[in-house]
């Protein structure tokens, strides 16, 4: 059910859907999400245009495989797992100006999939059904394009550039560059369905092998997460026990369902409330659901359990907690308690900066938020890309008028 609603969130637009679909990391899944959709997809246009075809010269009967791989399923997965992802994270890289350069790390490349594979998806569910209603075809100068594929193509091409501007933390006219520099892959896309066709038997044989292996270790991985679920869950059949109940409110949190994990967290709270972590993760998990006046509680009881715990984080936030509840003087203060000994952290210099623009002090929000981008600049490339998003945003605030 959460995977639904995330779905039915990206196509409202919604960020917080689509990262917790990249929380998830389903890289499988989302494969096999986005091969029922095209499929689907191309089922109900050949169906549609059938017609159109028979008009055509026939060849000869392909068999199974031919008529399988002709379906183009298969090549169109491997060109965007295999080449146009990578590439979109390696061009959002580069573009970002962080100096990052055309790199990708395993995690990016997890996360991304995770959720374009999913978003691309779902539009070509909702698009197939548009292609019966819909057969006729708009002429676009020389060529004709049915009213199907062109509604496909815009709605690709919108939901694509926001995906890319959320995930990678760019600007809306560097995802649109990215997504355009990106077609630069489609000769490789060519040159792959030529390949595919040309395999002789002897070598698909080993590359089905190998993906079925990957899949199977796949499903045992994910059967020996939810053997772990379930021990989990059995042993809250001792109601006493809250380290069960935080463990499980952790793990739904990871995976972006801050509703469950809410529950769980209250329920360890409720059994023990003189742990601090109890109450900083119900803070987290409320904090996730937009709730900052009960998440500001429970950093203060955080605070007041253990002022030191996450190694100071908690200065962080409950500053950042009295900002989103307008108590922006409180803000300010813990914010700058925590920089004086954290004074790299730019999620926390970010937070000042916001503080300050609240109580009109807009040059010294500017010293915060440039002061942000002179570390990212002197700082390894690893610590770029982790704290990209206080980055970009720095860098968009300062450009407002």
């Amino acid at each position: 059910m959460t995977f639904l609603r995330d779905l039915t969130g990206i196509l409202a637009f919604s960020p917080s859907s689509l990262r917790a679909l990249a929380a998830r990391r389903a890289t499988i899944s989302s494969v096999v999400y986005l091969s029922a959709g095209f499929l689907i997809f191309v089922l109900i246009r050949n169906s549609v245009y059938a017609g159109l075809r028979e008009e055509s010269p026939l060849s000869l009967d392909p068999g199974v495989m031919g008529a399988f791989l002709q379906l183009n399923v298969v090549q169109v997965v491997l060109f965007l797992s295999l080449i146009y992802v990578p590439a979109v994270i390696s061009l959002s890289n580069a573009i970002a100006g962080d100096g990052l350069g055309l790199t990708l790390s395993r995690e990016e490349y997890q996360t991304q999939l995770s959720a374009l594979f999913p978003l691309w998806g779902t539009l070509l569910l909702v698009v197939a059904p548009l292609q019966r209603v819909l057969p006729q075809f708009v002429v676009l100068g020389p060529m004709g394009v049915s009213i199907g594929l062109l509604i496909l193509v815009t709605l690709i091409t919108f939901y694509t550039v926001w995906a890319i501007r959320e995930l990678n933390f760019i600007s809306t006219v560097a995802a649109l560059g990215v997504f355009v520099l990106s077609w630069l892959t489609l000769p490789l896309f060519y040159v792959l369905k030529s390949f595919f066709f040309a395999l002789p038997l002897f070598i698909m044989l080993p590359i089905l092998f190998i993906l079925f292996q990957r899949v199977r270790s796949h499903i045992g991985g994910r059967e020996s997460e939810r053997a772990f679920h379930r021990h989990l869950q059995s042993l809250t059949i001792n109601p006493q026990d809250a380290d069960a109940q935080h463990q499980l409110g952790l793990i739904h949190l990871q995976r972006g369902n801050p509703e469950a994990a809410q529950r769980y967290f209250e329920a360890a709270v409720r059994i023990d409330p003189s742990l601090p972590d109890y109450h900083y993760y119900l803070g987290k998990a409320l904090e996730a659901r937009g709730d900052w006046p009960a998440a500001l509680r429970q950093y203060e009881d955080t605070y007041r359990a253990n002022p030191e715990f996450g190694q100071g984080d908690i200065f962080r936030e409950v500053g950042k907690a009295y900002l989103q509840t307008g108590k922006t003087e409180k803000a300010v203060e813990f914010l700058q308690f925590f920089l004086r000994k954290r004074a790299s952290d730019p999620e926390g210099r970010y937070w000042l900066a916001m503080a300050l623009m609240q109580e009109g002090r807009s040059e010294e929000m500017r010293a915060q938020l440039n002061t942000i981008l002179d570390q990212a600049r002197s700082q390894p490339r690893f610590f770029r890309k982790e704290n990209r998003e206080w980055v970009h945003r720095s860098r968009m605030t300062l450009r407002r008028p």
